[in-house]
């Protein structure tokens, strides 16, 4: 059986060549909002730039992780999930009162397991809207004794608050013979509850996941468009070929994340997708993993692990000045790519802001602002606005690790000093970068640093290498 502890299989991290929008249609325009980005920006090759003498100076843009800082919640992440189109089918029947955990239990796959409504701490079903997550800390694991009632076995142990059960199971892919993804079958009300705080709110994930569509981490999203050419919206062959998994969201789903892809109870039933019981339980405020891990291990009879709380980390880009004009700022990694934010640095450093020639607003650091207006400007007044495709605006703040990879270096584009732009012909590897010269020209000008110079081109990357007055 494959060891689903990490939700870590068999697939490789690969870069993504082109972007998806954020919290919206597969198939529309970028959206140019809170948390929209390429997932293709590739930018490994940034980061190390010198200093201009005589300007405002940013010495290094490394997005460097420094030593572990005072924790920050994982649950205030703050970040993007991808959702793709609807797939035209009606919402699936909600659940009954005991099967939808909304509340403090949950349900799980088989009745063996199910919450009893009449439970206090079992709250009445509601539309998806305003959730409170809660971290788990305890995860359960194996083949239950018939009959026993899992959720509430659980919730019945003194410390418990929320306990949601689901199944695991990993499910080949027919896409190439060494490939198997894990998959969890959740009821998505109750898991909801469990997920970074930036993916519980992401209501369009939850019904793209209760209309029949699966929800994959950012990393194998990646890997399975760069690899196998399925983007958002797509459909991932399993087993032999004759059924699929559509791909409707790409979303975080837990820290380590609980499984590399999340369907409904009644998806998996159409595929016959089992897997074996899981119970994610939450803790009360000041009670010890340890100190109820045993109580639990005997109440549900499953075997029991402490899920280890994620260790909070301080980014800061290098050099003196540079730490002066920049607020370093701390996070955690949600452990596939993506990574969570103090959401205090970004009310103070990440704005939206009206600029030329692209639609809407983008949402970038501050600082990055004026300069971005000013080349945009330059570039309009030349009569040069039609070599940018606003179509193809790729994102600038995007809270991730390069190549969606957590054991590299923070992209730029957490930092929300890179954009990205005329995606299509500029994507990440493409070894002749499509984008015009004279657009170059401009943005090296006011102070942009272009990723299409670099050793692995990235032509649709721009990033900010200096702090100017005025354009040099």
């Amino acid at each position: 059986m494959t060891d689903t502890s990490t939700a870590r299989s068999r697939l490789r991290r690969t870069t993504l060549l082109l972007p998806l929008c954020a919290l919206t249609l597969a198939t529309c325009t970028p959206a140019l909002m809170a948390g929209t980005s390429a997932q293709g920006a590739g930018d490994s090759d940034g980061g190390v730039l010198g200093t201009r003498s005589g300007q405002v100076t940013v010495t290094s843009l490394t997005g460097a992780a420094g030593a572990d800082a005072p924790a920050v919640s994982a649950l205030s992440a703050v970040g993007p999930a991808h959702v793709g189109p609807t797939n035209g089918s009606p919402l699936r029947p909600g659940p009954t009162p005991a099967d939808q955990g909304a509340g403090r239990g949950d349900a799980s796959a088989a009745g063996e397991d199910r919450a009893e409504a009449s439970d206090p701490r079992v709250q009445a079903p509601a539309e998806l809207g305003a959730v409170t997550v809660q971290r788990p800390s305890i995860r359960l694991r194996g083949e239950p004794d018939h009959g026993r009632d899992l959720v509430q076995a659980a919730l019945r142990v003194d410390g418990v608050s929320f306990a949601n059960a689901l199944r695991l199971a990993s499910v080949p892919l027919a896409v190439a013979d060494d490939e198997e993804v894990t998959v969890a079958v959740v009821e998505p009300r109750g898991f909801r509850v469990l997920t970074p705080q930036v993916t519980a709110e992401a209501v369009d994930v939850w019904k793209r996941i209760s209309e029949g569509d699966a929800a994959f981490t950012h990393d194998v999203g990646n890997h399975l468009q760069v690899e196998h050419g399925i983007d958002l919206g797509g459909r991932v062959p399993i087993r032999d070929g004759a059924e699929t998994l559509r791909i409707g969201a790409y979303a975080s789903n837990g820290i380590p994340p609980v499984a590399e892809a999340v369907i409904s109870k009644a998806t998996a039933s159409d595929l016959g997708i089992v897997g074996l019981p899981t119970v994610l339980v939450a803790l009360d405020e000041g009670v010890a993993p340890d100190a109820v891990l045993a109580d639990l291990e005997r109440a549900t009879g499953l075997e029991g692990e402490v899920i280890p709380e994620p260790p909070t980390r301080r980014a800061f880009l290098e050099g003196a000045a540079t730490r002066d004009a920049f607020e370093p700022f701390t996070y955690v990694s949600l452990g596939d790519g993506m990574i969570a934010i103090d959401p205090a640095w970004v009310e103070a450093h990440i704005v939206r802001a009206q600029v030329p020639i692209f639609r809407g607003e983008v949402v970038c650091h501050r600082l990055l602002i004026p300069q971005l207006r000013g080349a945009l400007e330059e570039i309009v007044d030349r009569g040069l606005d039609h070599l940018i495709d606003p179509s193809q605006y790729g994102g600038c703040w995007v809270p991730r690790h390069i190549l969606f990879d957590p054991d590299r270096r923070l992209s730029m584009h957490a930092w929300g000093l890179a954009i990205d732009f005329n995606v299509k012909g500029n994507e990440y590897g493409n070894p002749e970068p499509e984008m015009d010269p004279r657009i170059v020209e401009i943005f090296e000008r006011w102070g942009f640093v272009w990723g299409g110079h670099w050793s692995t081109p990235d032509g649709m990357h721009f990033e900010l290498g200096a702090l100017l007055d005025e354009p040099e």
